[in-house]
């Protein structure tokens, strides 16, 4: 499976939009303002860009670029390029009722591929995340998702069709979180359920549909006013719909770490733990047991300049070769402003996939680098440019390939 390789800038775009938004709805439960009621607090300033709509605020934009892709199957043998457009506009809306804040976010990412028709697709989506003040000891934070996406040509294991496999992922998922703020102890409890279905090429994504659901709880212990050490347990059931499919599997975690927040230049998490997978029934399929873990570190030496590092131990799902994937994910980010227009984003990340069980023993090794460059040339519009190099090498060999990918953008808002 091509695990990490999007075929176009723009489905990074999107990942990254959903990433920003849901951290935020999945973060440690903001400070209490009160256990107030459900009447709407006074007016809320607008600010620029935003369309005020009754108790909303609307802040309306769009995207658009144009680029190049020199492999757009991410292959060594069926190479093709193209030149690529995409436009994609979208929309976030604000809401605050008494202490409870709400918000989401609608896009559309509209690609157009110059030499593959057949590639082009349309991927749209809804996130919402609502913050919910009970008590002045208990607050609840929800997160929604509705997103029809594809999976491009050549990034899966399946057989490749004439056409991406169109699938729609929707859920939601919570966390309630108790413990008064600068308690020395507090528990959060998470849980979620999703579905994955995919709409297209049935012969050989049926058996991809599934539906994944979690629950788990995290206790926080404040050893500094800044600093918490945590443990957690979770557990996650995937379930396959396919009636012959022998791939579904529940999944355990036990971690401890630390969380910090703004301590000297540094904010972070780290856990290290247990992964557990067992396939259910016994299907002939090969369960894991071993280490794992999750990090992220944000480094500011300077207001303007900032380093974000992160890696990640865990089991992934299989899209035909193997079990399932045990993946090693390091990266780093530096965003820094030159000047109060300019800006720029570095990248560096580096990923194992192993492929173990029936027919594994593949492992890729991928490696990419890109740098983005930004330039706000008014409040409202902003231009930039882009490029990304991502080299992977695979046993065996035909799985490798290289592909530089360029793109030119520009963002308006109101």
């Amino acid at each position: 499976m091509q695990t990490g390789a999007s075929s176009t800038a723009v489905r990074g775009t999107f990942v990254a939009l959903w990433v920003v938004f849901s951290t935020g709805a999945l973060g440690q439960i903001a400070p209490l303002e009160s256990a107030a009621s459900l009447s709407p607090a006074a007016p809320i300033p607008v600010p620029p860009g935003g369309i005020p709509l009754g108790p909303l605020i609307v802040y309306p934009g769009i995207d658009a670029s144009i680029g190049h892709n020199d492999n757009i199957f991410t292959s060594n043998i069926n190479k093709s390029s193209s030149t690529l457009t995409t436009v994609s506009p979208y929309a976030k809306v604000e809401a605050k009722v008494g202490p409870h804040t709400f918000e989401a976010i609608f896009r559309v990412d509209d690609t157009r591929y110059s030499s593959s028709p057949a590639d082009n697709f349309t991927a749209y989506g809804f996130l919402g995340n609502a913050n919910l003040i009970i008590t002045d000891r208990a607050g609840l934070r929800l997160r929604a998702e509705y997103r029809h996406a594809v999976d491009p040509r050549g990034s899966t294991d399946r057989a490749v069709s004439t056409s991406p496999d169109e699938y729609i992922n929707q859920g939601v998922e919570g966390i309630f979180s108790y413990g008064a703020p600068g308690a020395r102890g507090r528990i959060e409890i998470d849980s979620g359920a999703y579905s994955r279905r995919y709409q297209n090429n049935r012969p050989t994504t049926q058996a991809s549909d599934r539906d994944t659901t979690q629950l788990g709880g995290t206790f926080l212990w404040r050893l500094a006013p800044k600093t918490e050490l945590l443990a957690l347990a979770q557990r996650r059931s995937i379930d396959y719909q396919l009636a012959t499919s022998t791939q579904s599997s529940t999944e355990m975690r036990y971690q401890v770490g630390a969380k910090w927040e703004a301590t000297a230049k540094t904010s972070g998490i780290v856990k290290y733990g247990i992964l557990e997978k067992k396939f259910a029934g016994g299907a002939g399929r090969t369960d894991f047991s071993g280490t794992g873990w999750d990090a992220a570190v944000r480094w500011s030496p300077l207001t303007y300049s900032v380093f974000d590092f992160s890696t990640s131990k865990a089991t992934n799902e299989s899209t035909g070769t193997g079990d399932f994937l045990l993946t090693d994910i390091y990266g780093v980010q530096w965003n820094h402003a030159w000047n109060s227009r300019f800006s720029s984003a570095t990248t560096a990340s580096w990923r194992k996939d192993q492929f173990l069980g029936t027919g594994g023993g593949r492992i890729d090794k991928t490696s990419a680098l890109g740098v983005r460059l930004t330039y706000q040339w008014q409040r409202w519009l902003r231009f930039g440019g882009e490029y990304t190099f991502t080299d992977r090498v695979s046993n065996p060999s035909t799985f490798g390939y290289t592909r530089h990918l360029w793109m030119f953008t520009v963002g308006a808002t109101l």
